[in-house]
């Protein structure tokens, strides 16, 4: 029972909230949050020929964009390198396999066992190096092999990809007398290789003096390698003067895809107008702003203006269009269709949290405005490019346009999009056509269905080939779940959101491959009717369902179809429906709620026995519960209107609130309220607090059906037993009330003011023995 206010209050305070979802328990108030990254979303995906080494850079509200994959373009050139050197039958997969793919223990033991040539049977590379007359090569790769052991073991020779972990007892290589070495190679693609490897070496070992001078020496004058970048890429590290070594790192940026990401950790940010004042021509100056700008979060139109104006056919002005493009879906898009209400990114000018909804407004304003200015270039710009960068344009216009809601515009730029133009270009196309679908079209049209579903399939098998791709199809379903919703079909509504769920959480990879039992529900207890779940239960069932009605269904429909009619039956119950509640549960399998969910561990205490009326050592926990013979004992109490019958039904309505022990008739989670949001108010998009407070007609935190019953019985009985315990409980439905207000309010608490129930408690009734049993000090604190 209640105790006195002060310990309780304390108490509950610290009490943490029960959520029983996707397989753990855990709320807000215990420390869970998701990534902004994760909540991020985004349509565009457009790509040129070329973008592959500049994947780390795309918008991301991490350091750097996840990448799945990663270019080995300068790899592929210096293999040709070696097959220019050493002849055109041998094959640069050959080649590639020998340097990059195999370790070096393996090639050490097998050169030393003379078994390369059987190691490494048919390898065209291995049987060219073993002919006498290219010793020097052999002896060459020999040499780069052992000096991997002398370099971070986790990295192969001339790249950052890791290779396997190394045996300890192999033997470093001695350097010795290297400039020596070096001077005594004859053939010059020998001899800058043999550079390259001291100066790595040199670099690894802090020698910075030696690196600069090795790279001086054998690369400055002869550029004419891959090697040459790699090279300079060291050099410049070595280097303290930081404007010039972000300008040699901008040129190592220019001329290879291997060291992209390496110059983007190592550049200076704060160096910009120093910088520029080294570069030699408009190029060089045009890389840096570049570089500068696939780091900025702020609107960059200037930027890629000038880069536009430099050459405009260039695969960077492109990239940074695509940047731009992802800023204004982040901006837009993730507070209108995600969880967290705000985009990923912030920066200073964006204040949400002085006045979220002024914010909220200004900050639409300003993106939409921005949105016009870029979409006005890019359209200006359409007319004078052609080939892909004409297609990657028409993309991105049409994109822009659907961000605005510019539907038609949007349209006519889609249709300019070359049959032919590459994969990204036609996921991009369909992404459009099915957001025209979506913003046009009656949705509840087999023909929509049909396009939609071979829109939506299209995208998912280019997903097989990149996993990049969940996040597009994550905010795809969002939409679309948003788009179904505003047309009134809940049921296809919950289940995109669902699938969008289930790729949001597979692009943030800790993907469950089959959902919880609440994932499956969770949309629909919070938002559907009984006419939406009565829909969601026929699609459940029928037999012969459309390709678009099977696509919407997979890897989203519940096991069983006694999921839904759980929640059916329980929205009935939240509505004081108990004839179509009973009528629901009834229809069910009696053991349904002790072979699923929570429901055994939380409904498991006689209902008809207040909880707050127990002591901790007289609960019970053994309790067969089921929801259909529970409705029907409620309706059978109502038509007898006892006393007795009136006191039992207080009981249940008590027990079925928050403050009791079968609050799981009502909810699916027992939720910190008021303010304190909880997972599945994060995944949901809302505090559910507010429909809450509806459930029967706000019993749920107030107990009011419950005090509605006691109070019946206290005016129909002439029993002083009776009228104590309806008494007392009533006062606890008070309490309980007040307690409410008491924990939400962010105002001056105000007082509990005990009623005439307890007063008459202690005085009218306090020779009962009810009074004796459930009368406590704590309790008598209320009328002192």
């Amino acid at each position: 029972m209640i105790t006195a206010s002060k310990t309780f209050l304390v108490i509950m305070r610290v009490f943490t909230s029960i959520i029983l979802l996707f397989a753990f328990q855990i709320s807000f108030a215990c420390g869970w949050e998701e990534s902004a990254e994760a909540s991020r979303l985004v349509l565009f995906k457009s790509e040129r020929n070329g973008f592959l080494k500049l994947h780390y850079f795309c918008y991301s509200a991490n350091n750097f964009h996840e990448v799945s994959e990663v270019s080995n373009k300068d790899q592929e050139i210096n293999c040709l390198e070696w097959q220019k050197k050493i002849g055109t039958h041998v094959a640069t997969a050959d080649i590639y396999t020998i340097l990059y793919e195999t370790d070096s223990d393996k090639f050490q033991e097998a050169y030393q066992n003379k078994t390369l040539k059987l190691t490494f049977a048919k390898n065209s590379f291995i049987a060219t190096l073993l002919l006498s007359k290219n010793k020097a090569f052999l002896d060459y790769l020999v040499f780069a092999k052992k000096l991997e052991y002398n370099n971070v073991s986790s990295l192969k020779w001339e790249s950052w990809s890791s290779i396997n972990s190394y045996q300890e007892n192999v033997n470093n290589v001695a350097l010795g007398d290297y400039e020596k070495k070096i001077a005594s190679i004859k053939d010059p693609f020998l001899k800058q290789r043999y550079a390259f490897l001291i100066l790595r070496d040199r670099f690894y070992r802090a020698d910075k003096v030696e690196v600069i001078r090795l790279y001086d020496t054998y690369f400055a004058k002869d550029k004419n390698t891959i090697l040459e970048p790699w090279a300079l890429y060291y050099k410049a590290l070595c280097i303290d003067d930081y404007p010039l070594q972000n300008y040699l790192l901008s040129k190592v940026f220019a001329s290879c895809d291997d060291k992209s990401f390496a110059v983007m950790q190592h550049y200076n940010f704060r160096q910009t107008a120093a910088t520029l004042s080294l570069a030699k021509n408009d190029e060089e100056r045009n890389m840096i702003l570049i570089i500068e700008s696939m780091r900025n979060p702020a609107p960059d139109l200037s930027t890629i203006k000038q880069v536009y104006n430099l050459d405009s056919n260039s695969v960077y002005f492109s990239f940074l269009v695509q940047r731009e493009i992802n800023k204004l879906e982040d901006w837009i898009f993730t507070p209108k269709y995600s969880s967290s209400k705000i985009p990923s990114v912030s920066f200073d000018q964006m204040s949400w949290y002085d006045n979220y909804e002024k914010a909220k407004t200004d900050n639409f304003n300003k993106d939409i405005f921005y949105l016009k200015e870029l979409r006005e270039f890019l359209i200006g710009v359409h007319a004078k490019v052609s080939g892909e960068q004409k297609d990657f344009i028409s993309s991105a216009i049409a994109q822009l346009c659907f961000i605005d809601d510019e539907i038609d515009l949007g349209k006519k730029y889609v249709a300019m999009i070359s049959d032919k133009a590459n994969t990204s270009i036609q996921l991009q196309k369909n992404i459009q056509l099915a957001l025209v679908a979506l913003k046009q079209d009656d949705l509840q049209d087999k023909n929509t269905q049909k396009n939609l579903f071979n829109y939506f399939n299209a995208i998912e098998n280019l997903v097989e080939k990149d996993n990049s791709l969940l996040k597009n199809l994550y905010s795809l379903y969002r939409i679309a779940s948003n788009e179904f919703s505003k047309q009134g079909d809940k049921a296809t509504a919950g289940l995109l959101f669902l699938k969008s769920n289930l790729k949001k959480e597979a692009s943030d990879s800790w993907y469950y491959d089959v959902p919880s039992f609440y994932q499956y529900i969770g949309y629909f207890e919070r938002f559907a009717t009984l006419d939406d779940m009565d829909n969601l239960i026929a699609l459940y069932q029928k037999v012969n369902k459309t390709p678009f009605e099977k696509y919407i269904c997979a890897g989203t429909i519940a096991p069983d179809v006694n999921y839904y009619r759980d929640v059916k039956g329980t929205i009935a119950f939240r509505k004081n429906n108990l004839a179509v509640a009973y009528q629901i549960f009834a229809s069910m399998p009696a053991n349904f709620w002790q072979k699923n969910y929570e429901y055994k561990t939380y409904l498991n205490e006689d209902p008809f026995t207040p909880k707050v009326l127990q002591k901790q050592k007289e609960r019970k926990f053994n309790y067969h519960f089921n929801k259909a013979e529970f409705v029907a004992r409620l309706i059978e109490l109502k038509k007898e209107n006892t006393v007795k019958s009136n006191l039992l039904l207080g009981h249940a309505y008590f027990n079925v609130s928050y403050w009791g022990n079968s609050w799981m008739m009502i909810a699916y989670d027992w939720s910190s309220y008021g303010n304190k949001q909880t997972y599945s108010d994060y995944v949901y998009g809302e505090n559910n607090y507010d429909a809450e407070m509806k459930y029967q007609n706000s019993n749920y935190y107030r107990c009011t059906l419950a005090k509605m019953y006691y109070e019946k019985a206290l005016k129909m009985s002439k029993n002083k037993e009776e009228k104590a315990l309806a008494s007392l409980m009533i006062f606890e439905c008070n309490y309980y009330d007040y307690y409410r207000d008491f924990i939400i309010s962010e105002d001056e608490r105000v007082a509990f003011k005990i009623g005439k129930e307890i007063v008459d408690f202690y005085s009218v009734y306090n020779t009962t023995k009810t009074f004796k049993q459930y009368n406590c000090p704590l309790l008598e604190a209320f009328i002192k």
